[in-house]
Order: structure tokens, then sequence, then C-alpha cells
């Protein structure tokens, strides 16, 4: 009998196991995110699951730099996870395509829209409708070296003169072998959407928009969308003030250089400390907003940068939206927003009353980006802005950027294509 009791506890063990859950089985699809974050995820879908015992969760992990490719290949056709987390400009292309539920149409939506900040909820907003809760946002900055910084006897820039001066001035052969070894400005020119990111926000800073206010018309490329564009030129070509291999890098190599103090400055956003921290613990910086062309410098406070921010969107093929509806407010309510305070997992609250909590003030840099989140502005609510940003911008500035052509040629034809993206003709 003694014998047979360890076999019958299997055989339960086996049989539990084994048994099909008889709730709702929802699957959530998480691109991307830092390990603490990812543990955080798992740690808030078990406490749903407690709470819930008729619904379970399912996380599977993808890859971010593949996010749009794997969404238009399951969504197309109808398959794909009940709920993900996007860039919330994809609610133009994807909520507009008829692929992301509009999570306005819930009759509780006017009470978990109030728990965030009105300017980043309205960032998951296309056209009538809202695709998707806010999860965090960024407002890109300009990262100072703080040891280089203070070597010089510097302080950062604010203005574009001020910031090609420093980048020149921290551009050095610090061993003496005649070789450049020390740069004042490092780009992220291997991912493109990454280098849009980064140059955008120079864009803005000299009052311009990416397309007008009825989006139908390009208007980056005016003049000092030229001199935006101009100055990396020159800064990289004349000074040789930007590390010359900037068009092959990942984030990987940019932490690389700036952690072992080869270079001075990059185009951030609230996730630098934490992947510095990871490279180099207690290495130390400076964020300030992104510089002003000089003749704009009364406007220093006020410019926007740009405003980035990831979103959770509800697919519109789910077969359980009120149940993936319940999950997300858990996801994303003022609780759960806190961890971004008190854990750090790289980007900044969504939250009116947490970015305003006790916790927050202990954040590093929290008023530098409280600051420039109030007036940060996204990317243009377009179904076509990523194919602009990615495949339009980035291959005409970087070309200019290297001396392929001139800036002058780079902005003509980068507006020329992106008004055909606009006009329906690409």
């Amino acid at each position: 009998m003694k014998r047979l009791i360890p076999l019958l506890i299997l055989s339960l063990f086996t049989l539990t196991c084994g048994e099909k859950h008889d709730g709702v089985e929802l699957q959530l699809w998480n691109f991307g995110g830092t390990p603490k974050f990812i543990e955080f995820l798992r740690a808030r879908i078990d406490t749903f699951q407690i709470l819930n015992p008729t619904i379970r969760i399912v996380q599977s992990e993808k890859s971010w730099n593949m996010i749009r490719e794997i969404l238009y290949s399951n969504l197309s056709v109808g398959t794909g996870p009940d709920i993900m987390n996007v860039h919330a400009n994809y609610g133009a292309e994807f909520g507009g395509g008829g692929f992301y539920y509009a999570v306005n149409t819930f009759p509780d939506f006017e009470e978990v829209k109030s728990w965030y900040q009105p300017n980043l909820i309205e960032s998951t907003r296309y056209g009538d409708n809202y695709y998707g809760l806010p999860c965090s946002a960024i407002a890109f900055t300009l990262v100072c070296n703080k040891d280089l910084f203070d070597a010089e006897g510097i302080a950062p820039p604010k203005t574009w003169t001020e910031f090609r001066t420093a980048a020149r001035r921290l551009t050095k052969d610090i061993d003496g072998d005649g070789k450049t070894d020390q740069w004042g400005l490092v780009l992220l020119g291997g991912d493109r959407g990454g280098f849009a990111y980064r140059f955008a926000p120079f864009l803005f800073k000299a009052g311009l928009n990416i397309l007008s206010d009825d989006l139908k018309k390009v208007e980056f490329n005016g003049p000092l969308g030229v001199a935006a564009l101009k100055l990396f030129a020159d800064m990289h070509q004349v000074d040789r003030s930007i590390t010359p291999g900037f068009l092959a890098y990942q984030m990987s190599e940019i932490n690389d250089l700036f952690c072992s103090n080869k270079v001075a400055m990059s185009i951030e956003g609230p996730w630098w400390r934490s992947v510095v921290n990871q490279k180099s613990p207690g290495k130390q910086f400076y964020t300030v907003p992104v510089p002003v062309p000089d003749h704009l410098i009364a406007q220093y406070e006020t410019l926007p940068t740009l405003q980035d921010m990831v979103m959770y969107a509800i697919s519109a093929f789910s077969k359980h939206p009120q149940e993936s509806w319940e999950f997300l407010k858990f996801l994303r309510n003022v609780d759960a927003d806190m961890h971004w305070v008190t854990e750090d997992f790289g980007g900044i609250a969504t939250t009116t009353q947490v970015l305003n909590s006790p916790e927050a003030e202990k954040w590093e840099f929290i008023d530098v980006y409280r600051h420039e989140l109030a007036r940060a502005r996204p990317w243009p609510s377009h179904p076509g802005i990523i194919n602009i940003a990615n495949n339009v911008i980035t291959p005409w500035c970087e070309k200019a950027i290297v001396g392929d052509i001139s800036p002058e040629e780079a902005m003509a034809g980068a507006g020329a294509e992106a008004q055909e993206i606009l006009d329906g003709k690409r």
C-alpha cells in the first residue's frame, strides 16, 4: 500500500496539470522590455489570475525590432494575440486599419481615461477612437557624459552653436597616437527608427511640424529643416566630431562608447539611466533638453521635443474583448504605474497621480522629464508616419550626414517622397 501512495499522488498531479482550462484564455504578446520589467509583468499576471481565476493569461515574448512585421503577418489574417504592447503611433496605422479594438467603446472608459496625463492618453487616439492605454512615456533629451564635460570645464549646451562647439572640443586624441579616440557625439544610425527618433527632436526644437495639422502636407523640409540636417552634416564632415561608424551602431555600441568615455553626448530617453547602470554602475551624466537654434534661445524652456510612448492595445479579432479590457486596466492602473517610478523600467510613468507623487520626486532627472514631457509632441497621427520616419527621413538624412548628397538635396528628396505617401501615390 505504501508503494501505491506515491504512484497515486503522481497520477493526480499529472491529471491536474494536463486538464484543460475551462475559463477564458487570453494571449498576451510582450514586445521587448528590460528583464526587470518582464519579471514585473509575470508577477502582475499571476496576481490578476488569483483575483480572476476564470481568466488565464498566456504570455509570449516577441522581438521589439520585428514588432511591425510580426503584427502585420498575424493581424492581417485575423490571428495573433488578444493584447499586445506597441508604439502608440501605431494607433493610426493599425487602429485605422481595423486591427485594434476601440477601447473608448467600453462603458467605463471615461473613468479610466481620467487616470492619465491628458496629452499622453491623447497619443493613443486616431480619429474619434482611442486604441489603447498608455504604458510608458518617453521624452527625448540630450545626455552628456559628466566625466568628459567636467574635465573640459564646460556646461551642457543649450543652442546649436554651443552643441557643435562642445562636440568639437570633446573630440580628441587621448593617447597621443595621432588618431581620434574620443568623439563629441554618437548617433544611432544602424536602427532606422532609432535615427529618426533622434533627429526629429531637433526639428521640433526648431519650431517645425513634421506634417501640417490636417496631415495632408509635408512641413519638415523647410529652411530650418535643412539647417538642422546641415548641423549634423558639418559636425560629421567638417569637425569629425561624430563617431565615424555611426551608420552601423545599435544601442549596445552606443552604450559601450558612452560608458567607456569614448563619446561625450547622445540623444536618448529615460531608459538611459538603467542602460548605463547595467554597463557601468554609478557612472554619472547630465540630462538636459535638446538644444535649440541660436535665434530661438528665448524659447529654450518651451519648445517641444519628440514624445514617444508605448501603449497596450486589444486586438479587434479578440474573442474576449471584455476580459482583455479587465486585464488591461489591472495592468495599467495607478498601482501598476507606480512601479515605473520605484523599479525604473526605462520609461516615464503616465498617470497623473504617480507623476506627481512623493515617490516620483526621488527619481533622478524627473524634473527634466516632467518638463519636457508636458510639452513634447508625438509623431503625427497618420497611417503612413512610421514608413515616413523609418524609410524616408532616415535614409535621406543619413546620406546627407556622410556627404553623399547635400542637406538641401536630402530634404527636398525626403519631402517629395513623404508627400507621395500622403497623397497615396506610394
